[in-house]
């Protein structure tokens, strides 16, 4: 019955049947790509050997994803679980193919293998835990708190469910039941970074300086989580405490010397204090660190115009509004300097 019901699901979500088994590990070792990675090249080489190893396929499969294969990808892990349909990871890895896939009705289907596992593994936590990920991702909000809630009657005390739950009450607005349940997931594991950075973001919205606190704790998890620090930075500079926002900047800048969003929010803080040339200074090394950064050139352009270089400012104009038409901005400062 359970090989049954895994052919119709594998089959109904457009998998390669167990049919074509045989030839997969000489149809994918002969593909251009294999001789390019030398982990694929050797996976395949192996399942030549042994093309009946679902470990070795859910491998390849793996590589396959990594490099953005995701047809190859697919079809290997219908043969893994075609093979051995009880392993749970195999599950997890063909949601994810199939959501970053991204085709019509993937999403669909990546749910519905999450919730074919759950049903082979209804006692794995972390199975319901992804399917509520998934859930989230998709916005399917009463199932993702219904799958919670059924872990969190299994598992009163699991941190990683309370930070689900606050991540899905967030995306649905009730920022009140976001932070009871982060801070409920950080009560019991102190070392949710994720779920301090969650906290800070919503306590930064609010001004409230609790959320310095929180992005430091997170820090405290992961010293080289940028995005925290860069939050930071940002609560900082929005409350007016530059001198605050500036270290934090450079010590973005002193762990990543390339990051050019850093070099940028430093030139609009100088920008506001009427340091001009530090200003420019600082957009122009947001640019060379990142030569795509259209609004580093607008914003270097108006310091040029306000240091009085109106030809340097009107070619930085043109470039930002080459680079992004519909970007307003540049063509409003070109057409306020007489061109159109």
């Amino acid at each position: 019955m359970m090989r049954l019901v895994l052919f119709f699901f594998l089959t109904a979500i457009g998998f390669a049947t167990p049919g074509c088994r045989n030839d997969a590990g000489k149809q994918n070792a002969a593909r251009p790509d294999a001789g390019q990675d030398p982990e694929l090249a050797k996976l395949s080489q192996q399942l030549e050997q042994d093309p009946q190893n679902d470990s070795l396929l859910f491998r390849r499969a793996e590589v396959y994803y990594n490099l953005e294969g995701y047809d190859e990808a697919l079809r290997d892990l219908a043969q893994a679980i075609g093979i051995d349909s009880l392993r749970p990871q195999y599950y997890h890895l063909l949601a994810d193919v199939l959501l970053d896939y991204g085709r019509p009705n993937d999403s669909r289907r990546a749910i519905d293998v999450l919730l074919t596992a759950a049903h082979l593994f209804p006692d794995r936590i972390q199975t319901r835990l992804k399917l509520s990920e998934f859930q989230l991702i998709t916005r399917q909000h009463s199932d993702a708190l219904a799958t919670l809630d059924y872990i969190l009657q299994r598992d009163p005390q699991n941190a990683e469910a309370f930070f689900m739950a606050g991540r899905v009450a967030l995306d649905m607005g009730d920022t009140t039941r976001a932070i009871a349940s982060l801070q409920k997931s950080v009560q019991l594991d102190a070392d949710n970074g994720d779920a301090w950075h969650f906290l800070g973001r919503i306590f930064s919205r609010r001004n409230n300086p609790l959320a310095i606190r929180y992005f430091d704790n997170a820090l405290r998890v992961d010293s080289n989580d940028l995005e925290s620090r860069e939050y930071k930075a940002v609560f900082y500079k929005f409350r007016g405490e530059f001198d605050k926002a500036f270290q934090v900047y450079r010590e973005i800048v002193e762990r990543n010397p390339d990051y050019s969003n850093a070099y940028f929010d430093m030139g609009t803080i100088y920008l506001e204090m009427d340091s001009l040339q530090k200003a420019f200074d600082h957009f122009d090394i947001a640019i060379k660190t990142d030569p795509l950064f259209v609004m580093a050139y607008f914003y270097r352009g108006h310091t040029l115009e306000l240091l009085g270089n109106l030809e340097a400012a009107k070619a930085d104009y043109r470039q930002a509004s080459k680079m992004s038409p519909a970007y307003p901005e540049p063509k409003a400062a070109l057409e306020r300097l007489g061109e159109k």
